[in-house]
């Protein structure tokens, strides 16, 4: 029998069905979710050790899974007779001198303040502030042990976590073989290349907390213990748990330590209690400083670099979606939806949404070079002086709010970041067709001024002749955000037509640089391997696209370059002038 196939509408329609069904059943029984959510986790985390286990023992996978969670289930029974009872010792004692400093804290918000002859009484403000300060300092304590109780209580639960992670670890390879055979056609490669992103930040995530959480909770545990506050340990405790907790984490840490050293004082230090307070909130400062300038991007990477907003709606909306569980996977989270909204983003606009890694900047040799990329305003032309001239201009009167009182250093720097947002707004008006139309107004409203059109071009001294020479041992292009007409129209202007042997223009690649595609585009008209092209260009958006291509660059300063950016950019060489390539090549 010949199977009929579905029609497009018909596989649109069962798609849909099928994700409205999901979505019920989730509703249905999302009661489950947060064990399978532990059970995945758990399988996770396992995973590598049981891959260790089975290559060093060369035992079958099923044996090996066993032997690694009878170890895991031997640690995990030891713990409630080596651990618990001083953990519950340390938040016992937090419990109770949380309530004391809160009634401290109460009483001495209560005393009027005295201020220049005035009675200030904060009586009517404090209120209900000791139950507040207690909600708000006892609930991570409090609320983890209740969790830890609650699991351990709930066999059933862990029966069920054990056996589903138990089976995700013995078949992982059979679902990662699943998930390949599954994907549409074509598509194989991609789906493995976002499964490794999202793999990437979980492993960023597990590694960098427990890295962080131990560092943290010595550094904090050793320098309590060396300006005397009380409970350094359950302080270098806290300080590591709350870690789990991106961003805020530190801050609730600091709360308890705070209060206790203006409560209490230090054990040993002849300092007044408020000195002492300012003493530890300075080191708690400086460690958390330490830790998100150097350790933070260090050990979680930039798989994990979200910014705080980012953060905190995510650890609140974890909050209230998962409770405890969803907070402390907040983090690993948001950073899989960037993953999958970067992908979905880059297939929306045509994009190569895993491109490969940047070419490392490193020394350029004329041998290795077989074609030269050249870059036309800035580079070829001096256009670009005349954009920052006008704009010199009009920043005269505000020469007094700039840095350094200079309204030309201003300009270029406003013009230079102004090129990455302006050429991508070109692509967008590429893709709705629009480009030419609002180009050509800009070049009408431009003459209507009175000012010379952009077509009436000043090469750089000495670029001439250095395309001529270069022309006769070197393949060239020229890469421009500008159309081609401009290009060809500098080319016949100077009588160099034909010299250069590829164009690339706004109109010929679907993105335009800092995108890489222009600078491929050219390498395949030129028919060279791009790692034997060399991009001229004069400003970190050149530079960039080179790298990003694979190519060499060459920074010049007769532009908007400046010598610190297009260094920052990764540019291989930093020369005056274009015209300088002639000599050196």
């Amino acid at each position: 029998m010949v199977s009929r196939e579905w029609s497009r509408t018909t596989k649109r329609l069962v798609v849909v069905g099928l994700i409205i069904v999901a979505l019920l059943l989730i509703y249905l029984f999302r009661a489950l979710l947060p064990p399978v959510g532990i059970a995945v986790v758990l399988a996770y985390l396992l995973k590598p050790v049981v891959d260790l286990v089975e290559r060093r023992t060369q035992l079958p996978r099923t044996l090996a899974v066993m032997l690694v969670y009878l170890v895991a289930l031997s640690l995990f029974s030891i713990i409630p007779v080596t651990v618990v009872p001083y953990a519950v010792n340390w938040v016992n004692w937090l419990s109770e001198n949380l309530q004391q400093l809160a009634d401290q804290l109460v009483g001495f918000l209560s005393q009027p303040v005295f201020i220049l002859g005035y009675t200030l009484s904060l009586g009517d403000m404090v209120g209900d502030m000791q139950g507040t300060l207690q909600d708000m300092l006892q609930p991570f304590a409090t609320q983890t042990v209740s969790l830890v109780f609650n699991v351990l209580s709930s066999l059933l639960w862990i029966i069920s976590i054990a056996v589903i992670s138990f089976y995700l670890v013995k078949d992982a390879d059979r679902l990662r073989e699943f998930l390949d055979r599954i994907a549409p056609p074509g598509y194989t490669e991609e789906l493995r290349c976002l499964r490794e992103e999202i793999n990437q930040v979980w492993k960023a995530f597990f590694r960098g907390q427990v890295v962080l959480g131990v560092v943290v909770g010595l550094v904090v545990w050793i320098s309590m213990s060396i300006v005397g506050l009380p409970q350094a340990g359950l302080m270098g405790l806290l300080a590591g748990l709350l870690e789990v907790i991106p961003t805020f984490g530190p801050v609730l840490a600091t709360i308890p330590a705070v209060l206790i050293a203006f409560f209490q004082g230090s054990v040993w230090l002849p300092l007044s209690n408020f000195w002492f307070t300012v003493l530890v909130l300075g080191i708690y400062i400086l460690i958390q400083q330490t830790e998100n300038s150097y350790l933070v991007p260090r050990i979680m990477g930039r798989r994990l670099q979200l910014h705080p907003v980012v953060i905190f709606i995510g650890v609140l909306a974890g909050g209230l979606v998962a409770g405890t569980i969803g907070v402390l996977m907040a983090a690993p989270i948001v950073g899989t939806l960037r993953v999958l909204l970067g992908y979905v983003h880059a297939k929306l606009l045509d994009e190569d949404p895993f491109p490969r890694e940047m070419v490392q900047p490193g020394e350029v040799y004329p041998g290795e070079i077989d074609a030269v990329l050249f870059d036309l305003d800035g580079t070829l032309v001096e256009t670009d002086d005349d954009a920052v001239e006008r704009l010199t201009r009009r920043l005269q009167r505000l020469r007094w709010a700039l840095p350094g009182r200079d309204p030309g250093h201003t300009a270029r720097r406003i013009l230079m970041a102004a090129e990455s947002p302006a050429n991508s707004l070109l692509t967008l008006l590429d893709r709705v067709g629009l480009d030419d139309n609002v180009l050509d107004l800009g070049d009408r409203l431009f003459r209507m001024r009175g000012l010379s059109t952009p077509l009436n071009f000043r090469p750089v001294e000495g670029v001439i002749e250095t395309l001529q020479d270069l022309g006769r041992r070197y393949h060239l292009a020229i890469v421009t955000t500008r159309s081609r007409l401009h290009a060809e129209a500098f080319l016949k202007q100077e009588g160099l037509d034909g010299l250069v042997r590829v164009i690339v223009g706004r109109e010929d690649t679907w993105r335009i640089k800092p995108h890489p595609d222009p600078i491929r585009h050219a390498a395949k008209e030129l028919k060279v391997p791009i790692e034997r092209c060399l991009m001229v260009g004069d400003t970190s958006v050149d530079v960039l696209a080179a790298r990003a291509a694979g190519a060499r660059s060459v920074g010049v300063l007769s532009g908007f370059g400046v010598e610190k950016d297009l260094d920052r950019a990764g540019a291989d060489m930093i020369v005056d002038s274009a015209a300088q390539l002639q000599h050196w090549m």
